[in-house]
């Protein structure tokens, strides 16, 4: 089973009205579109318990194609330096497999031996390869789908601590509280019903499931695929990406976007110097900058203004003859005349 890491909580003001936070905690740990993540291999040899074989690496490689083949403006790509890599991916045999949530994994503090995902188990199995489409699944942003506060789910509590506390789980009663029992709160979750053939979701045996019918007494079974829902949420939030548009120092881009939108632009600079980059209007955004590098996009800095009454300013150094893409993704909108990107 999947044995995640605490939730890592979003704090926001508590005088937000319940709409704008609940649009912004929807986004909070998904990623900008067209973000290329780069995953790298940890490697222990010394320690008799963490040597990656290449058949387990082959399985991770093939099950980050399975997310990318569905049709999303998500790319994955192996970098053989850590300091390169969004995702650091262990595979300390503990019986414990794991990733952080989306965006959770770019704060340096979410490590556990230098890792953001774990793998605890043999791959080579049905089962551990739905494992390595699961982690990477919480890894661009999906939560457990048995915690979906819309489920309905009434559990057998002691049942459910009796039964993972035992071999071959053997969980302390906080990790079986925090991947079964705890619930999602209802306003980080987009609404959607219990998905019980999602690949976010957990066998169960008979008797553990109080209600709803009939998994009460059948139980959940082993999902090993993505479901129908799986795929209608992952293109949802990260389309196939379209041509970004041009954009040039001091005009004000008008975004026309909605909450949940995201608009790109391409910038070349014809100088090298300090720029600042920055939304104006009463909106929610999060800006990110990507330096374009052998034909790839990648991370160079970022800001989000979400929950607060200033807007997105970064200010950066930028270098004339490279090009870099200004991703803007609108968590919600307050004002009438929208919001615009500038850069100064």
């Amino acid at each position: 089973m999947c044995a995640q890491q605490p939730p890592v909580p979003v704090i926001l003001p508590n005088d937000l009205s319940p709409s704008r936070a609940l649009a912004i905690r929807i986004g909070a740990k998904k990623w900008v579109n067209g973000t290329v993540l780069h995953y790298y291999f940890l490697d222990r040899a010394t320690a008799p318990k963490w040597a990656w074989i290449e058949d387990q690496k082959k399985i991770v490689r093939w099950a980050f194609d399975v997310w990318k083949q569905v049709g999303i403006g998500l790319s994955f790509v192996e970098v053989h330096d850590g300091s390169d890599a969004e995702l650091l991916v262990g595979c300390l045999q503990d019986n414990r497999s794991w990733s952080y949530v989306g965006t959770d994994n770019l704060n340096p503090s979410n490590r556990d031996l230098g890792r953001t995902m774990n793998y605890g188990w043999d791959l080579t199995t049905a089962w551990g390869k739905a494992t390595a489409i699961h982690e990477i699944g919480h890894a661009i942003g999906l939560s457990h789908e048995h915690q979906n506060p819309n489920a309905g789910i009434v559990w057998n509590e002691e049942k459910v601590y009796a039964y993972f506390s035992g071999s071959p789980n053997n969980w302390p009663r906080a990790t079986i509280y925090n991947n079964i029992l705890l619930k999602l709160d209802p306003s980080e979750v987009e609404g959607s019903k219990w998905d019980p053939k999602s690949i976010m979701e957990y066998p169960f045996n008979p008797g553990l499931i109080i209600a709803p019918k009939p998994y009460d007494t059948e139980g959940v079974g082993e999902n090993t695929t993505l479901s129908q829902s799986d795929v209608d949420w992952v293109k949802g939030w990260y389309p196939p990406t379209t041509q970004p548009a041009s954009i040039s120092v001091m005009h004000l881009e008008r975004l026309d976007a909605a909450a949940g939108q995201q608009r790109d632009y391409l910038f070349a600079p014809e100088a090298t110097r300090e720029y600042k980059i920055g939304t104006i209007g009463e909106s929610d955004c999060r800006v990110v900058i990507f330096e374009i590098r052998d034909n790839e996009p990648r991370h160079l800095v970022s800001g989000d203004d979400s929950g607060s009454e200033s807007n997105v300013a970064i200010k950066t150094k930028l270098v004339k003859g490279r090009k870099y893409l200004v991703r803007v993704r609108v968590n919600f909108v307050t004002s009438p005349d929208g919001v615009g990107l500038l850069i100064a």
